[in-house]
């Protein structure tokens, strides 16, 4: 894994320069950018999973961790210690629902700001096993947990050059490549998954029996 620094170091030496460690926002904003949004959003990375514990409250909902990423499903959610899957069933089934449809639904609190897991079950601890939003680097010895720095380097260099330099024709360069250094990523952490259990195309049908 590498540090900021690391990663700095790379942006640089894409734009032709030895300037990593002197600082400059437009290039360190690039990176944690391309990090959280264009890497984290691409694809449900092994790596970016995280496990936590939350507990619902009076009315059976719990905020979700800040860092929780909604552009992915929820990995696995349970009830803690029961080893009952029916919530991790119907969110990975159903995701975004409504209040009177269905007992287990992700929701956004626009009070709070927050997304919530609504269970219909008041005072229990859930388990969790979410995509999150990679942490923003600040310090030059931050260790980042995205595993191919050259995708970082590429992408933010292409938005380096345009936002900074202007100049499309780089831009367009090594944001092609940083896209095919993103799918080549993709398709290392799809081959090290091991096969997860399937539904059956009759889960969730009535048929009389298994109500």
């Amino acid at each position: 894994m590498a540090t900021f620094l690391q990663e700095k170091n790379g942006v640089s030496g894409i734009l032709g320069r030895t300037d990593g460690a002197t600082p400059n926002v437009i290039r360190d904003n690039a990176i944690n950018d391309v990090r959280q949004n264009e890497i984290a959003n691409a694809y449900p990375f092994s790596w970016l999973r995280k496990k936590t514990t939350v507990i619902t409250g009076a009315t059976g909902l719990a905020d979700l961790p800040a860092d929780f990423n909604i552009n992915h499903k929820i990995y696995d959610i349970r009830i803690a210690n029961s080893g009952n899957d029916d919530i991790f069933s119907e969110i990975d089934s159903i995701g975004f629902d409504s209040l009177t449809s269905n007992v287990y639904f992700i929701d956004y609190n626009t009070t709070t700001k927050v997304w919530q897991i609504n269970t219909h079950n008041n005072s229990i601890t859930i388990t969790i096993v979410y995509y999150h939003i990679p942490a923003t680097l600040t310090a030059d010895a931050d260790v980042d947990i995205i595993p191919d720095q050259d995708v970082i380097a590429m992408l933010a260099g292409a938005r380096y050059w345009l936002s900074s330099e202007r100049d499309e024709t780089n831009h367009d360069r090594f944001k092609a490549l940083g896209e095919r250094k993103l799918q080549l990523l993709i398709n290392k952490d799809k081959k090290a998954q091991p096969l997860r259990r399937t539904r059956s195309t009759m889960f969730g049908v009535d048929m009389g029996f298994n109500r």
